[in-house]
């Protein structure tokens, strides 16, 4: 054999020898506590059971593992995990072949329970971009409408994206979690019926926003769209939209402005008041001096278009005699 291909197998084995070696601790261990698992099993201390199987299998992978992981879930009405897991423990027995013939069978007797156990839930959500949370997890995708709740570790809610689509879910009591940034988050509880389909509305409240209105001078009347809310300053909730702010103050101009309120916002308006711009014909010496020239003006026209006065029938005695004076 060549120095250089005696040195690789050398070094071969030597690396190979280290792995070799943590593998088969990490099988040794994992068998102890696969031996662990199925005696607390045979306890049905279900929970300490299904804790080592899961950590034999973190060590060692195996389809006899999966399974028992299944049996476990299955056991603690944890039926949509259960499902997952026989349904893996069958792949990995397709390209092993680790699995009993009567063990394969017992895995399509527990998927047949299982389906008919399983609830399903017709959900209508509003809006579609809410995330949704089940018992603190979010929901796995199965199909674009089809969701699976339990089965992903717990985490931030995912959002489905459609109004409508169904959830499998587990029988039994649930908690339904639904948040969207500038929405009040909701929270709610429902108990599923084991093979039943049923409807289930989510609904989220945009958050009310706050607008706060003040005036440069005191006594101000505030209006928004044409509703006395008081004297400023005033603060109140309203739904978002786009609203009327009017601020009144006799001897000033009105303030009026149109103000935009997001979700969950605060708008703070100080109105500034001007006083009233007065025209001439405004003005309290205005009037008094056009009564004036009224008066001067009328007694003028009355002189100069009075009729000269008719002297009276002069009295002629008992003669009738009269001296006319031109």
């Amino acid at each position: 054999m060549p120095r250089y291909l005696s040195m690789w197998v050398a070094l071969s084995l030597s690396l190979a020898t280290p792995a070799a070696a943590q593998e088969e601790s990490n099988q040794t261990r994992a068998r102890a506590l696969f031996v662990e698992g199925t005696a607390h099993a045979g306890e049905m201390r279900w929970g300490e059971a299904l804790a080592r199987f899961e950590a034999a299998q973190k060590l060692y992978p195996h389809a006899g593992t999966i399974y028992n992981i299944g049996i476990c879930q299955r056991a603690l009405g944890q039926y949509t995990l259960a499902r997952a897991s026989f349904r893996r423990a069958l792949d990995d027995h397709r390209q092993s072949g680790a699995l009993a013939d009567g063990t394969v069978a017992n895995i399509e007797g527990y998927l047949r329970e299982i389906d008919n156990v399983l609830a399903t839930l017709d959900v209508t959500l509003a809006p579609v971009s809410a995330e949704v949370t089940v018992d603190g997890r979010p929901l796995e995708r199965a199909a674009p409408r089809a969701w699976i709740a339990g089965t992903l570790p717990p985490g931030r809610g995912r959002a489905p994206g459609s109004a409508k689509f169904v959830i499998t879910i587990d029988p039994g009591p649930h908690v339904f979690v639904l948040s969207r940034k500038g929405y009040e988050d909701v929270v709610v509880q429902k108990t599923v019926t084991p093979g039943e389909r049923e409807k289930l509305d989510l609904v989220l409240k945009r958050l009310p926003a706050a607008l706060s209105i003040d005036a440069d001078q005191k006594g101000a009347a505030v209006a928004v769209d044409g509703v006395d809310v008081g004297v400023a300053p005033v603060t109140l909730k309203r739904p978002p939209g786009r609203y009327r702010v009017l601020v009144r103050k006799d001897g000033f101009d009105a303030y009026d402005a149109r103000v935009t309120l997001h979700p969950a916002e605060r708008v703070d308006l100080t109105a500034r008041l001007e006083p009233e711009a007065f025209g001439v014909h405004e003005q309290w010496w205005f009037w008094l001096s056009i009564g004036s020239a009224v008066a001067t003006t009328a007694v003028v026209t009355y002189f100069l278009t009075r009729p000269d006065p008719e002297r009276p029938a002069l009295d002629g005695g008992g003669l009738g005699w009269a001296i006319r004076v031109p």
